[in-house]
Parts: C-alpha cells; structure tokens; sequence
C-alpha cells in the first residue's frame, strides 16, 4: 500500500492551514469551478504561457497544468523552506566553482570523477574560469515534495534557465483576476517583486570594472 501524506486532511480532519480553503471549496459548485478551470486554460492559451514537449507528434506546445487548488504553507513553514532553499543555492555553487576550479569534491572521494569530467552536461571551455562573485548559477529551481508535517525532500535541482517562474507569476496573475475574494480574505505572500529580485541579482555581478548603473538583459 502506498503511503502520502495528505496536506489538507490529518484523521479525516480538515488541517488548520487550510481552514479557510476547505470552506471555499465546499461552497463552489462544480459547473463553477469547471468553468473557471476552462478559463483559466483559456486565458494561459491566450497569453502564451505554454510549454514544448518534443518527439511524441502533433503540437509540441502544451499549456502548463493548472491547479486552482493552491497549496498551503503557514510562514514558519515557509521560513524554513525558505533558508533550507538559499542554502541549496549556495551550496550548489559551491559546487560549481569547485569541479570547474581545484575539484577538491573529487579528490575526496566524494564523487566519482567519470560523473562529472565524463559527463556530457560538464563545459570543459569553462574550468578554470571563474565567473563574478564565483556564482555559476544566479537562479537555482528546486523542485519539492513534502512527506509529513515538517519533512521535505529535493527531487531535483535546477540549474539552467528557470522558464518555469513565468508559470508561477501568471498562476498567481489568474488566480488573482479569478478569485480576488480569495486574496481579500487571507494574508497571502505576495509575488509581484520577484522581477526586482531578479535584477538585483542579476545587477550584483556585474563585472568589476563596470561603471555606473549596470546593464542588465535576458534572453528569452
């Protein structure tokens, strides 16, 4: 038998944290929420918020799977996520700058040398080059599953472009335009700041004899 854990139920109880969803749910009708699932879709379409799937025929492009069902996280829940997370980051470019410099992790025996000299993924033009502040990857997606009250786990990490923050931001845009009932009644993290984040970031390792305000561009 395959065990989970269940976010919204403990015991055949609703769990506190998601309270106030279990009420919204209860109160829409399902000709309702079946409508707006077909909005939303609609409205991913419309925007272009798709992804390319390659090698199954037909159209590669394929809406992102949309949920309304949010999940919920209680601040301290997303504190700690939040510091395990920017630990992550660190540490995996610790790790880059590492293989590509002295490759201590290696001579330790920590990790095989065959799987990373001998991995396709490794960028031999790379060693020995040492990008600004020793950061190799400005964004990091972790992708999580949680396994109890208080236990995650990392199924992957995510180092190359992260296209997928622009579903988070438009998830979050729709649901907004769909449900602002929803954002009145609860205090809800917001998300609208993460393209200054983004720049800030990305303005931080600007190369050291740029002068002034620095340049910034991503490439879409």
């Amino acid at each position: 038998m395959t065990e989970y854990f269940n976010e919204m139920f403990d015991g055949g109880q609703v769990r506190q944290p998601y309270s106030g969803l279990d009420g919204w749910m209860r109160e829409m009708p399902s000709e309702l929420r079946a409508m707006k699932q077909a909005e939303a879709e609609a409205l991913f379409r419309r925007i272009g918020i798709t992804f390319a799937v390659y090698g199954e025929g037909g159209d590669p492009d394929r809406l992102i799977p949309f949920d309304m069902f949010p999940r919920v996280f209680t601040q301290p829940e997303w504190r700690k996520l939040e510091r395990g997370i920017k630990q992550r980051a660190r540490a995996l470019n610790a790790f880059l700058l590492d293989v590509y410099g002295r490759g201590e992790i290696v001579r330790a025996g920590r990790i095989p040398a065959r799987l990373v000299y001998q991995n396709d993924a490794y960028e031999r033009a790379v060693s020995g080059f040492i990008p600004p502040r020793g950061i190799y990857s400005h964004i990091v997606g972790v992708d999580l599953v949680r396994t109890g009250p208080d236990q995650f786990y990392v199924l992957e990490d995510n180092c190359r472009t992260p296209s997928g923050v622009s579903y988070m931001l438009e998830n979050r845009e729709i649901m907004m335009r769909m449900f602002p009932q929803l954002f009145r009644e609860n205090r809800i993290e917001p998300v609208d700041g993460y393209s200054d984040a983004l720049r800030r970031t990305l303005a931080s390792v600007a190369p050291a004899k740029c002068d002034g305000e620095p340049t910034v561009a991503i490439l879409t």
